[in-house]
């Protein structure tokens, strides 16, 4: 970020205003707007000559350093595409049909405009910050415990998990509500009482703990949104986003880094509601090597977690790290299941389990309580999907920030680098607090995409979400979160007689197309939802009768895995449709257990 200034804006916006003018997608996508050949040659040369200029005041240098800190190479990009329609509105309005109605159907300025129960409420908004490991989130969740009709929104599916469990087990009745699973409250244990019953006599719990995307915005006393720095995440930021603006709690508690309060207290101003601010230091000391492990693994001890970015490398480190120094390791990685995840963290948490090390990724930066006395980064570089970069200042101190967790028994946690080049650049990050969050992410509601599809009856659906990036409107305080998975997914079923909502519904759906079994299983449910008939998972998923005895076949297994989750998820959106959850679930644990076998088996080959 600190490299971000208007002499590098000024040289990206040369490079992306040459690649916009000779993209043949930003050509196929104007032809579609009606633009011609010629008149795209033409306009094209103008707006890039007039933004070379600084004639055009958005696209003046020093204004794009910020949506260059904000959006990312790709998100910027996004933006001198969408600025030409901004421009075209402006100067030349006859060129695309109807521009001024397409304009206004696809306006994202004020999408605080969208929860009209919400703006009918005043809440009090609180944030609770300080870095990893500063007790921010305990002290929101003591405040949600004597709440008798609350909600806890979680970046994760395991930390969901966890306060579900925590509450149940504190005797206070709470509900489970993530994309993949739904539990009801634990009245099996008499300590938990249930909040009142519903006028058929069911019992309703006090507190529902869930996915922040699962979040619903009925009226509560209390919220609890956790991570609210991830309202800048270019995927995910929406969903955070959502829950600020929509929350329909008389009390909102958003926990998460400093850096997010500039933007939450900017939203929060154009809503009239004040925001209290409470920060936390640390529990407990953490400080950065004076030197690095020197590429050495015997220096390697019990309780360090050792930090990779690639999977195939850390089952190549795991492997090393056994054979070097007689240590066993667990493993802890974003394609292992949720619930592998926490078994492989019990393991490493267990001083009797014979299990020493973590070898993980980034995955370990949230979620599982680990008893982590070092942090040793591998590197500091992770691969962004198109190039390998340094990863943020955020990132570093939330990954960090993880060794010496209050309450693991470490008297203070270290961290350091194996390669002594890191070492250097790891202290400053570790002693820099992240930038200020500039802009909040948020995607457009299904009647918007419904409204813009109509316009285009004869282009594929796959094409319609770059035209509505391409010509919406996103005031500078906002930004529009990537499209490109959803992209991908458009583009698999594209050639399936789907209904305009049940496309968007199934863009949505919590897979990577990367992986090919998975896409391949999206293929067939998305063809049940077309004819609407009744889908039984046997009929797709198709588990291995062995465990896995590579890395490649273990990889084949957590891809299986994702493709059962995604049937349940489905489930819970066209119940009709995939209504054997019983089978699901059992052939889900069978998956497990494979998966544990094979993390328990499988050496660095």
């Amino acid at each position: 970020e600190d490299e971000i200034n208007a002499t590098f804006a000024r040289d990206q916006r040369e490079s992306a205003l040459k690649s916009f003018k000779n993209d043949p997608g930003v050509r196929k996508r104007c032809e579609n707007f009606g633009i011609s050949s010629h008149l795209f040659n033409m306009w094209s040369k103008a707006y890039a000559d007039d933004a070379e200029a600084e004639k055009i005041e958005r696209l003046k240098a020093e204004n794009l350093v910020n949506v260059l800190v904000r959006s990312g190479r790709e998100g910027f990009q996004y933006f001198i595409i969408n600025q030409f329609f901004a421009y075209l509105s402006e100067k030349a309005p006859e060129v695309v049909k109807n521009i001024a109605y397409l304009r206004r159907i696809t306006d994202l300025r004020y999408p605080h405009e969208w929860m009209v129960n919400t703006r009918n409420m005043q809440r009090r908004i609180i944030m609770h910050v300080g870095p990893t490991n500063s007790g921010k989130t305990y002290h929101a969740l003591q405040r949600l415990q004597n709440s008798q009709n609350g909600i806890y929104c979680s970046p994760l599916r395991l930390l969901a998990y966890e306060v579900y469990s925590r509450m149940n087990k504190a005797g206070i009745s709470c509900t489970l509500v993530t994309g993949e699973d739904r539990r009801g409250a634990d009245y099996s244990d008499e300590a938990v009482k249930p909040a009142g019953y519903s006028i058929d006599g069911e019992p309703y719990a006090a507190i529902r703990s869930c996915t922040i995307e699962m979040a619903s915005m009925d009226k509560r006393d209390v919220a609890v949104v956790d991570e609210i720095q991830m309202i800048a995440d270019r995927q995910r930021g929406w969903a955070w986003t959502n829950a600020l603006l929509g929350l329909q709690a008389s009390e909102i508690h958003l926990c998460g880094e400093v850096s997010a309060v500039p933007i939450v207290k900017k939203i929060c101003a154009a809503l009239d509601e004040d925001v209290e601010v409470r920060e936390y230091s640390r529990l407990g000391q953490l400080h950065t090597s004076k030197a690095s492990l020197e590429n050495d693994w015997s220096r390697i001890r019990p309780g360090d977690c050792v930090v990779a970015f690639s999977r195939n490398e850390i089952f190549g480190i795991k492997n090393t790290i056994e054979e070097t120094t007689g240590l066993r390791c667990a493993v802890i990685y974003g394609g292992l299941p949720p619930e592998a995840r926490v078994e492989q963290a019990q393991l490493f948490n267990d001083p009797k389990s014979g299990y020493d090390v973590l070898v993980a990724s980034d995955a370990v930066g949230m979620g599982i309580n680990l008893s982590i006395r070092r942090i040793v980064f591998t590197t500091l570089s992770k691969f962004d999907g198109g190039s390998l970069s340094r990863i943020s200042v955020s990132q570093t101190r939330q990954i960090g920030g993880r060794a010496g967790r209050f309450g693991s028994g470490a008297d203070a946690g270290e961290v350091t680098t194996m390669n002594p080049q890191d070492l250097k650049p790891l202290g400053e990050s570790m002693n820099k607090q992240p930038p200020m969050i500039k802009a909040a992410g948020i995607i457009p509601m299904s009647d918007a995409i419904e409204t813009f599809s109509h316009q285009f009856p004869d282009v594929p659906f796959s094409e319609l979400w770059p035209m509505f990036r391409d010509i919406a409107t996103v005031d500078d305080d906002y930004y529009l979160c990537s499209f490109s998975g959803q992209e991908q997914i458009a583009k698999c079923i594209e050639h399936l007689p789907l209904k305009v909502r049940d496309r968007y519904q199934l863009l949505y759906a919590p897979i990577n197309t990367r992986d090919e079994i998975v896409a391949k299983c999206l293929v067939k449910y998305a063809t049940y939802v077309a004819n609407n008939t009744e889908c039984h998972i046997g009929s797709v998923v198709k588990l291995p009768v062995k465990p896995p005895a590579s890395r490649a076949h273990l990889q084949v297994f957590e891809q299986w895995h994702r493709s059962i989750t995604l049937f349940i998820w489905l489930s819970f959106h066209y119940p009709e449709i995939f209504a054997n959850i019983e089978e699901a679930t059992e052939l889900k644990v069978r998956c497990e257990k494979a998966i544990a076998e094979g993390l328990a088996s499988i050496k660095g080959r």
